[in-house]
C-alpha cells in the first residue's frame, strides 16, 4: 500500500497480472480463477515465461522478466518471482481453493435483473490470509456496483482494519450519486492509520458524512471533538473577599463535545454528526445521546430468523460427512488442471515454427 513504484513491489504485481490475463485468454477464461493463477505462478519459470510470451497481448508485460532471463540475471529474476510467490503461497489452502474456484454467482450485487445479498466473514486465526482474499472480492465489487442505472445498495463492513479494501476512499467519494451507501465499523482511528496508511486513512475519515461513536480515547477522541466544532459559551466567575463579592461574565469558544466527555461515555451513549439533503434539512446535526434498543423487539425478530439454506450438501445417503474428501479432491483437481495446461501449451509452442525458439531460451 505504501510502496507503490518500488521495483520489488511492482514486479510481482505485473507478473501475477500477466498470469491472470493469460488465464482469461486461454480457452475463453475456463480456468481463470484465483487458485489456478496461484498454481500457475508456482510452476517453473522456464515453463511460465515461454507460455506467457507466446501471446502477443502479454509480450510487453513480460519484457522486463525476459530481459533479465536472456541477460543472465538469474538472481534478479528469482528475486522478482519470489516476491510474487512468497505472499501468495500463504493462500494455498484446499478450503480457500474450494471457495474461490467455482463461479456460482456474479458480484454485481445491485444488478436490477439479478439483485443479491452477499455476506462474507473473516477468520481471526487466519486474518491476514483471508483478508487478502476478501480484499480481492471487495475491489471487484466496488467496480461493478459503482455504476449508473443500478439498484440502491449498501456496502457494510464491520472491523474494517481486518481487511484491505482497495478503492474504498474513491467509493465513499463517488458512490453516493450511484445510490451506494457505505457504512464502516472499526474500534479506533489509529487502527485505520496502522493498516491503511496515514494518507488513505485521513481521506476516509474526512470524506464520510455521518459519524456515530461510542467511547474512544486519545487522539481519536480529540479528532472527533475537533470535528464537532466549538460553540460560544458563557462563563461566570465569582470572587469573594472580606469587603465584597464580585461577579464577572464573559464568553468563550469551547468544544461542543470535549474529548474528556467522549472518553467517558457509558454503554449505549453515543456522540456523532449527521449530514442532510436539500429537501431534508436537519437543524441539530451534532448529537450526544443514548440510543435506546428495544430488547423485546430484537428478541422477537431473532426468534423469527430462518435457517440459512444448504448450498452444498457433503453428506451421503447414510449421513456420512465427506466434506474433507470433496474439498481435497477439488484441490488436487486444480493442481492437475494447471499441470495439464502447462504441458499442452509447451507442446503447442514446440510444434509452432514461429514460437519454438522460446523454448530454447534456457
Amino acid at each position: 500500500m505504501q510502496k507503490q513504484g518500488d521495483f520489488f513491489v511492482e514486479s510481482p504485481i505485473i507478473l501475477f497480472a500477466s498470469i491472470i490475463w493469460y488465464l482469461k485468454i486461454y480457452q475463453n477464461g475456463k480456468y481463470c480463477t484465483f487458485p489456478h493463477a496461484i498454481e500457475f505462478l508456482n510452476r517453473r519459470y522456464e515453463d511460465i515465461f515461454p507460455i506467457l510470451t507466446s501471446y502477443p497481448e502479454l509480450e510487453n508485460y513480460l519484457s522486463p522478466f525476459m530481459d533479465a532471463w536472456l541477460g543472465g540475471a538469474a538472481e534478479q529474476l528469482m528475486g522478482q518471482i519470489a516476491s510474487a510467490k512468497i505472499p501468495l503461497s500463504r493462500m494455498i489452502s484446499p478450503q480457500l481453493y474450494w471457495v474461490m474456484s467455482d463461479s456460482e454467482f456474479t458480484l454485481d450485487i445491485n444488478n436490477p435483473e439479478e439483485p443479491k445479498i452477499l455476506c462474507v466473514g473473516n477468520n481471526p486465526d487466519r486474518q491476514n490470509i483471508y483478508g487478502a482474499a476478501l480484499g480481492l472480492y471487495n475491489s471487484r465489487i466496488v467496480k461493478l456496483i459503482n455504476k449508473k442505472g443500478m439498484l440502491k445498495s449498501s456496502v457494510i463492513i464491520d472491523e474494517l482494519p481486518t481487511i484491505y479494501f482497495k478503492g474504498l476512499d474513491n467509493l465513499i467519494a463517488t458512490a453516493r450519486s450511484n445510490k451506494v451507501a457505505v457504512c464502516l465499523g472499526f474500534q479506533d482511528f489509529s487502527q485505520l492509520v496502522r493498516d491503511y496508511g496515514d494518507k488513505e486513512a485521513k481521506v476516509v475519515m474526512n470524506t464520510v458524512g455521518n459519524i456515530f461513536s461510542g467511547q474512544v480515547v486519545g487522539e481519536t477522541a480529540k479528532t472527533l471533538s475537533e470535528r464537532f466544532g466549538k460553540v460560544l459559551q458563557k462563563r461566570q466567575s465569582i470572587s469573594i473577599n472580606r469587603q465584597d463579592v464580585s461577579t464577572s461574565i464573559n464568553t468563550q469558544m469551547d468544544a461542543l463535545i470535549p474529548p474528556s466527555k467522549i472518553s467517558g461515555l457509558t454503554q449505549g451513549m453515543f456522540v456523532g454528526s449527521v449530514s442532510d439533503n436539500f429537501n431534508e434539512r436537519i437543524e441539530q446535526k451534532i448529537f450526544h445521546c443514548e440510543i435506546v434498543v428495544d430488547a423485546e423487539k430484537v428478541k422477537r425478530e431473532e426468534s423469527a430468523y430462518k435457517k440459512i439454506p444448504v448450498i452444498t450438501d457433503f453428506t451421503d445417503e447414510d449421513g456420512n460427512d465427506h466434506m474433507k474428501e470433496t474439498v481435497q479432491a477439488n484441490y488436487r483437481r486444480i493442481k492437475e488442471e494447471v499441470k495439464q495446461i502447462v504441458q499442452d501449451e509447451l507442446e503447442r509452442i514446440a510444434g509452432d515454427d514461429n514460437l519454438k525458439h522460446l523454448l530454447q531460451q534456457k
